[in-house]
């Protein structure tokens, strides 16, 4: 009896992903021809994508949880590369051609799609950051094994930063340093030449995702519910907020505003200058942290399939598209493709030409 439960479940699962694939096919219908070119499935799959990366070239990129990265350019095939034998959890890093990727046993993996694996590096547990290279050419990335690794073009260890809490982001640079937030509530500036670290802020509450630099001030966010913005040069604290809310992500940042997406799937908006609230965007569905701007505005997808654009200042929702799935992540922008992954292996998109209210 258990054995037919589970047949029928995984029966139906199957249904499900056959009845996404045939909507999209529905729309090359010559009614809904004008449709079709604006929105539609650049894949459809059984394996859950991870985070969405943009290449150099605009390609983008996503590991899944058989352990394979996907490639993906609108109009052209899907390419596949194996890199691990378990689940990618940390977004793909591309730097002069070579992709880097973690998984979540703490496999780090440098790869081309030509190519395939270069080398392997083993950390003591999962990475969910993406990597990040220096001005030397060093290649940085954290781990849930509390430490912060540099390694050279070989995949030789160069420096490991013990941090006291798991990492869950990635390390940002200003060219001489390295900054890092953890799960020990203290971001941390880092020597890239010695691996030493020069100064740390302590903010009593751990750091979920990647600190954000923009014009020389770093933008941090707590789980317990800190806005904190930091001078990078001084490493002193420019202002910081008590929102009241719960963070997982890290903020997105437009040339005025702060965007906050909370543990309970609404985004609150904030001025960049001195930390001010200014407002909550109106949405009848939960939102997934943003992480695409056009300068105008913000991108949102929901957690009910539905694809918006607000613009700064009016904060209205306009809908660009609604699609027959939930989705588990943010929107990511290349060039005028607007891509967003679902919770069970699809992968949506819409043209960024509709976004304009």
């Amino acid at each position: 009896m258990k054995a037919f439960r589970v047949t029928a479940l995984s029966i139906l699962f199957l249904l499900g992903v056959a009845c996404v694939a045939w909507y999209f096919v529905l729309g090359d219908s010559p009614d809904d021809s004008e449709k079709n070119e604006s929105s539609g499935v650049l894949l459809t799959d059984t394996a859950p994508l991870g985070k969405l990366s943009v290449l150099s070239d605009g390609t983008l990129a996503a590991g899944n949880s058989r352990g394979e990265v996907k490639f993906f350019r609108l109009g052209e095939p899907v390419r596949t590369v194996s890199v691990s034998k378990t689940s990618i959890s940390a977004p793909v890093a591309e730097f002069g051609g070579v992709c880097y990727v973690g998984d979540e046993g703490g496999l780090f993996a440098a790869f081309t799609p030509d190519r395939g694996v270069l080398w392997t590096f083993k950390a003591g547990n999962q990475i969910t950051g993406g990597a990040a290279m220096d001005s030397d050419g060093l290649v940085w990335f954290g781990s849930h094994d509390q430490t912060l690794y540099a390694l050279d073009a070989s995949g030789k260890l160069v420096h490991e930063v013990a941090c006291n809490g798991q990492i869950n982001g990635s390390p940002v640079f200003d060219g001489t340093f390295v900054y890092l937030g953890s799960c020990d509530g203290r971001l941390r500036k880092i020597d890239v030449r010695t691996g030493e670290v020069v100064q740390s802020l302590d903010f009593e509450s751990y750091i979920p995702e990647t600190p954000v630099l923009a014009d020389g001030v770093l933008y941090v966010l707590t789980h317990g519910g800190d806005l904190v913005a930091v001078n990078a040069d001084s490493f002193e604290e420019l202002y910081k907020v008590a929102t009241g809310f719960s963070f997982f992500s890290s903020p997105f940042v437009t040339d005025r505003y702060l965007y906050l997406a909370d543990a309970n799937g609404l985004i609150h908006v904030y001025d960049r200058a001195d930390g001010a609230y200014e407002t909550d965007l109106a949405s009848p569905d939960k939102l997934n942290p943003i992480c695409a701007g056009n300068g105008r505005g913000v991108y949102t997808s929901s957690l009910r399939g539905r694809l918006s654009f607000y613009e700064e200042g009016k904060w209205r929702e306009h809908v660009l598209a609604e699609f027959p799935s939930d989705f588990k992540s943010g929107v990511t922008a290349s060039g005028d493709v607007l891509s967003v992954p679902d919770e069970y292996g699809n992968l949506f998109y819409a043209r960024r030409k509709d976004s304009e209210p």
